[in-house]
């Protein structure tokens, strides 16, 4: 086996990966900062801060200050994945020295997408147009600066062309039959917001109507009278279709929340559950039969987190997976429906399975050695499931399912009871005492490797949680997206732990029943750290604490994407090793 070869090979591998998406940007006229908006609506619209210049707002600029301090530069690795004449070899992987690159250059800026028609999903406050004629329709919009007063924006531009004639459409239905608008003064009326999300591949629109009530009977008739006119539209209008499905959403609570976290006030009222996306890096092709085929596809519900840029956000998966060594063990925090997981299996797979010669594609292990993705709402694990059954089976060690209407829920239980017994295979006294004494313990414990069932998993239940039931340990990457607030105090403490060489190599958490638990680290086999941030005053505090620690993390890049153009924001990927 020749190393050298090997890596000429995975270069060429990297190289057309790059050329697939810049043939792909260039089709989605990736704009540069210098191009402009030209929104209608900006000046008087809350949505856009800046029309030009979109990579200088003032966040970014904050976070280059910070990242080209003399306080952050001294711990940057002497390694990097950045380009530059000084290559290095270390774990099977090439790194890049930082002596060729400036302080001030150290966070690459990337605009991944157009500037316009970027947005593929939108939450939008209702209004009554007038206060004393109902058949004057609503108001859609975003609300006024410094004010509630819904502002509309029909022409704007950063709303994907669906957006903009859904908006119309149910401003026009709402007139036609009268539906009664939210009144925020008095708390009376019904429509309160919608939610609008795009389905790529269709341009079709899943919209959710957020009414003014607690159950579903409430919101008739006037729900039945909106929907069957929607559809109405919808046919008459000449083109395809624009409507994927329609949802409501009951929500009478007081105060600006948009949804109620009770997973009962969804009501699917019109067409599929799921929105159907293609996994960041995967193709299409067609057979000799001249059938479409796919790599994978993600499943996205109303009722979970959807990126609102995700074409823009697939660039952020590009270099999450890339950032990921090959063969690694990865556990996915803050996971949703697996989005930067799963892209990272389907892409890791999909070389091992090309340039592994010594590979078994049919039965071995290939790409990843597991991945292991958690998050809190139940939803996520219908559309990850689904997402997993979709991919090659050789890549995920799964047979595919067959997804029945209703599946997900009583099946579910019973399911998990299986896999719970598959999994928790027993130990002899004699075989746990020689773990804790062998020097090559993965050897003798339980592994994932003995059933494939198990090489793909999710967990529903929150970071901290998921951390403390030992979805990291034996993990070799941690892959953290949290919300704006960062990481959750828990988490970031386990992270910031010094790595206890004494401490057996386990891959699940009764395995290491015999030590107290405050001893335990339950992070302790990461060598990498790759945290995605949509809030950069978390990162920036997160990554002090990370930094500062005795847990030995270095800082090998950070790059900031301007994945909402116009707005104060900037979404960065930071990853760290040791």
């Amino acid at each position: 086996f020749d190393r050298d070869d090997f890596y000429d090979d995975y270069d060429d591998f990297i190289q057309q990966d790059n050329r697939h998406v810049q043939i792909h940007q260039k089709s989605s006229s990736q704009s540069s900062s210098s191009d402009s908006i030209n929104c209608p609506h900006f000046g008087t619209c809350p949505g856009c801060v800046v029309d030009t210049n979109v990579d200088q707002v003032d966040i970014i600029q904050s976070a280059k200050l910070y990242f080209s301090s003399t306080s952050i530069q001294k711990h940057v690795s002497s390694f990097s994945r950045r380009g530059g004449p000084s290559m290095h070899h270390r774990d099977n992987r090439r790194y890049y020295d930082y002596d060729d690159f400036s302080p001030e250059e150290f966070y690459k800026v990337v605009i991944p997408s157009s500037l316009h028609q970027w947005r593929t999903q939108a939450k939008l406050a209702v209004a009554p147009t007038s206060t004393w004629n109902r058949s004057a329709g609503c108001s859609i919009g975003l609300y006024a600066r410094n004010t509630h007063n819904v502002l509309n924006i029909p022409e704007c531009q950063v709303h994907h062309p669906s957006i903009n004639k859904a908006v119309e459409m149910v401003r026009s239905a709402t007139a036609k039959v009268r539906t009664p608008p939210y009144n925020e003064d008095t708390g009376e009326g019904l429509l309160r917001y919608i939610q609008l999300q795009v389905e790529l591949s269709t341009g079709r629109v899943c919209l959710t109507l957020v009414m003014n009530a607690e159950k579903l009977k409430e919101c008739q008739p006037h729900l039945s009278y909106l929907t069957s006119e929607l559809k109405k539209m919808d046919k008459n209008s000449g083109e395809e279709r624009l409507f994927h499905s329609i949802w409501c959403h009951c929500n009478d609570s007081s105060g600006n929340a948009i949804f109620a976290r009770d997973v009962t006030r969804w009501h699917p009222v019109e067409g599929p559950p799921f929105i159907r996306e293609r996994i960041p890096g995967s193709e299409e092709t067609v057979d000799e039969n001249g059938e479409e085929k796919r790599e994978g596809l993600l499943y996205f519900s109303p009722m979970v987190f959807r990126q609102g840029n995700l074409e823009g956000f697939s660039e952020i998966a590009k270099e999450v997976r890339e950032a990921i060594p090959a063969g690694s063990k990865v556990c996915e925090l803050y996971a949703g429906v697996g989005l930067l997981g799963l892209s990272a299996l389907l892409y890791h797979g999909k070389m091992d399975q090309k340039f592994n010669t010594g590979g078994d594609s049919k039965g071995g292990s290939v790409g990843l050695g597991w991945l292991r993705c958690s998050d809190e709402n139940p939803e996520n694990l219908r559309c990850f499931e689904r997402a997993v059954s979709s991919m090659p089976m050789h890549i995920t060690g799964r047979t595919p399912k067959n997804f029945q209407k209703g599946d997900g829920k009583k099946k579910g239980k019973s399911s998990n009871r299986r896999k719970a017994k598959q999994s928790d295979a027993e130990l002899s006294i004699k075989d746990l005492m020689d773990t804790m004494m062998s020097e090559t313990p993965s050897d003798i414990l339980p592994s994932t490797e003995d059933d494939p069932s198990e090489k793909v998993t999710y967990m529903v239940a929150n970071a901290a949680t998921a951390l403390f039931k030992g979805e990291a340990l034996g993990a070799d990457v941690i892959v953290v997206d949290p919300p704006r607030k960062g990481l959750e105090d828990p988490v970031l403490q386990q992270l910031c732990q010094p790595r206890n060489s004494n401490q057996p190599y386990v891959e699940k958490a009764d395995m290491l029943s015999h030590l107290p638990r405050h001893t335990i680290n339950w992070t302790n086999n990461a060598k990498t750290l790759i945290y995605v941030s949509c809030g950069f005053d978390a990162i920036a505090r997160d990554c002090d604490r990370l930094l500062s620690s005795s847990a030995g993390w270095k800082l090998e890049s950070a790059t900031g994407y301007v994945l909402f153009p116009g707005s104060n924001h900037v979404e960065s990927v930071v990853v760290f090793r040791r």
